[in-house]
């Protein structure tokens, strides 16, 4: 039996966590707060040239980390999903790039690398500019008239423990681009060749402590003669060490910023007829506006000449035909170096309008070509207090937090009264955080699934346009007690009671194939029902044809095997977008002493005779994931972009007891791009090996789950 046969299809079965350091930003905006704008920047010509990368390319591989005190807050993929602006507390922060192809050893892929430490100050804005330079050792080949003269043929290895590169008078020009191994900090090189009468020759050397961004030049020359060549020895060889420098820049860098002055552009501008004031809009961008445009579907209840408008480029006339009517707008360059524009919104425009809700969109374009919109929301309004709409990551299934403003300053105790929609029942009042005119509260001990009615009210006072919001269903765990189990087609055990994979899996579909299942139902331990799921670490084979496989279990799919020796998951279920607070659930665990080890590379501190570690997570995500073990750069990562949030729980002593299982309760942390969009999948894994992924772990190890809840 072909032994790599064996191993394969067990791959699937080593779940473990391989990457999963929180990325969190947990401190929330508020005072002591300064704005972060950044700039990625990937510099030199020499290295660039014969790019076989796009700058969209080089954009849209780029990863993006901001680091402080507690480690990594937020990662980036792609430029593009760069947000125009970042609020930090003050402090101490290193912003990082990576962009390019990391490979070991190449003529034409490249690897760029920036880092920038930097301070951000209460109420300032920092502008960080990150110089993505090559992270490759680069090496390019020299030879004199004198080779040439001498010497039929030659070839030139270069290269370190994971790889070469050859250099022949075909490619002579070349550069070579090298990532060098942690464990190695010096090229070797061998020449070969024959020289013109035929004899061959051998010259090896070492470039010694090469450095990255540097290029190393090996000059080859010939100090003998032609009739007595003595083989390599008349064969010399220097190198030259070049910093490669700065030679031109390729700009990569976030969409234009808006910004109201005095006013929150991302609320309604609200006041009663005639009582409006001169407005302006604030845009920044880190290169000169290509375009700065105005929309408006109603140009004629503005008193417009039109839809659109573009400033830039406008002639003259044009431009006081706008002002006159109540637009205009203006750019200089800012003082550090970025460049700035102003809408202008006359009062005497603003004042002609009649109630209702109007609006304006404001497009600015800048020389990077990056786009950014933003829309106007312009209230007319006679009514003592104004209801705002909710957005809707402010509606929870049990809280909800609502907003109005005061259009007219002689209101007292203003403030919302609620009930549930449809009901003839009393109203509920609130107290409310007042921030000037703009007036917020929280609901608390809402029903889920409900929709209710505000109103915004004061002393004496009720504006009877209501609104009205429907709170979050929470979502149920399918088989959350893993009380329904089956066999498969394939005589695998599955967690669900219809013989076919439903909500959770595990890699027991690999496992199987050498007649155990390292996820089983268990019912000498549970905590409510009957049955709980048991994870037991093992080694699965015979002898020297086996794996350690760490027991696991996950929601998703095991989908089936590729080149026959590794796995490929599904991770992830369909999710409803509700936002829970927590994951509870029972379990216990029992981590035995580390007697498989693959990991010391990756994990050095989990090696042969250390304690095993346990692991339950649950990540809310924009998609599901597919793993393929054959790729570890597939495998979960929790500071994906498309992680909305997460939260784990780690177990490295007894969890528990073998007689009664301990309540458990991970809290999800949530990323600001939760507020962006809502989650479409749940993944939740629990492995009784962490390290798994890499055949690591104890055959002692053994972890029990049972009754796993979302809390809201």
């Amino acid at each position: 039996m072909n032994t790599r046969n064996i191993l394969s299809l067990m791959a699937a079965g080593l779940l473990g966590a391989a990457s999963l350091a929180s990325c969190v930003s947990d401190e929330p905006y508020g005072s002591g707060q300064g704005e972060l704008r950044m700039k990625m920047v990937v510099n030199s010509t020499l290295t660039r040239s014969g790019e076989n990368l796009t700058d969209q390319e080089l954009a849209d591989k780029c990863i993006v980390y901001v680091s402080g005190s507690k480690g990594l807050l937020y990662k980036y993929e792609g430029v593009d999903n760069l947000p125009a602006s970042l609020f930090l507390k003050s402090g101490s922060y290193v912003a990082e790039a990576w962009t390019g192809d990391s490979v070991s050893a190449s003529f034409d892929k490249k690897f760029y690398r920036g880092y920038e430490p930097f301070e951000i100050k209460s109420n300032e804005t920092s502008n960080v500019v990150i110089n993505c330079r090559i992270a490759n050792v680069v090496t390019s080949v020299s030879l004199t008239p004198e080779v040439a003269a001498a010497v039929k043929d030659y070839k030139v290895t270069v290269g370190h423990s994971k790889a070469t590169l050859d250099f022949t008078p075909e490619n002579a020009t070349e550069h070579g681009y090298f990532m060098m191994p942690n464990s190695d900090t010096n090229l070797t090189y061998t020449i070969t060749g024959t020289l013109v009468n035929g004899e061959a020759f051998t010259k090896t050397g070492t470039i010694w402590n090469v450095q990255r961004a540097h290029e190393y030049t090996l000059n080859i020359g010939y100090n003998g003669s032609a009739s007595q060549p003595f083989g390599g020895a008349f064969i010399t060889v220097t190198i030259d060490d070049t910093e490669l420098v700065i030679e031109d820049n390729v700009v990569i860098s976030g969409a234009p910023v808006f910004s109201g002055v005095g006013f929150d552009i991302n609320s309604p501008l609200l006041a009663e007829p005639g009582k409006f004031e001169r407005r302006s809009i604030y845009v920044q961008a880190l290169k000169d506006f290509r375009s700065l445009s105005v929309h408006a579907d109603n140009p004629e209840v503005f008193g417009l000449p039109a839809s659109d408008v573009e400033f830039v480029g406008l002639p003259d006339a044009d431009i006081q035909s706008w002002r006159e009517a109540g637009i205009s707008c203006t750019t200089e360059m800012a003082e550090n170096g970025s460049y700035a524009a102003r809408f202008f919104l006359e009062s005497a425009m603003l004042n002609k309008l009649p109630k209702g809700v109007y609006t304006l969109k404001f497009i600015a374009v800048d020389g990077n070509a990056k786009k950014r919109e933003r829309t106007l929301n312009i209230t007319v309004d006679d009514a003592g207090v104004i209801l705002v709409e909710s957005p809707w990551y402010d509606i929870y299934a049990h809280r909800a937090t609502i907003y109005a403003t005061v259009a007219n300053p002689a209101m007292t105790n203003p403030g919302f009264q609620y009930r549930e929609a449809g009901s003839a029942g009393e109203w509920t009042k609130v107290n409310v955080t007042a921030d000037g005119a703009n007036l917020t509260a929280t609901l608390t001990g809402l029903k889920s699934g409900t929709r209710y009615e505000y109103q915004a009210i004061a002393d004496g006072y009720v504006n009877p346009s209501s609104m009205y919001f429907t709170t979050e269903t929470p979502f149920t765990l399918p088989n959350g007690g893993f009380e329904s189990w089956s066999t498969g087609s394939d005589k695998a055990l599955i967690p669900s009671a219809s013989g076919t994979v439903e909500f959770w899996d595990s890699g027991n579909h690999g496992s199987i194939t050498l007649n155990k299942n390292v996820t089983v139902n268990a019912t000498d331990l549970f905590h409510g029902g009957s049955t709980s799921a048991k994870l037991q670490s093992q080694y699965v084979g015979f002898s020297f044809a086996g794996k350690f496989a760490a027991g696991n279990i996950f929601t998703g799919a095991f989908k089936g095997t590729e080149n026959t020796y590794y796995g490929i998951l599904d991770f992830g279920r369909e999710y409803n977008g509700s936002r829970p607070v927590k994951l509870r659930g029972y379990a216990y665990y029992h981590p035995g002493t580390v007697d498989y080890s693959e990991s010391d590379s990756y994990h050095p501190s989990i090696v042969k005779g250390s304690k095993d570690q346990g692991i339950v997570y649950i990540a809310l995500m924009s998609q599901s994931i597919e793993m393929h073990t054959k790729t570890p750069s597939t495998l979960f990562d929790a500071n994906a972009g498309y992680v909305l949030a997460y939260g784990q729980l780690l177990m490295s002593e007894d969890y528990g007891s073998s007689s009664a299982m301990r309540e458990f309760e991970i809290t999800l942390e949530y990323r600001d791009a939760a507020r962006l969009k809502k989650a479409s999948h749940i993944l939740i894994v629990g492995s009784a090996s962490r390290y798994g992924d890499y055949y690591t772990g104890s055959t002692e190890s053994v972890l029990y789950l049972d009754d796993l809840e979302l809390v809201y």
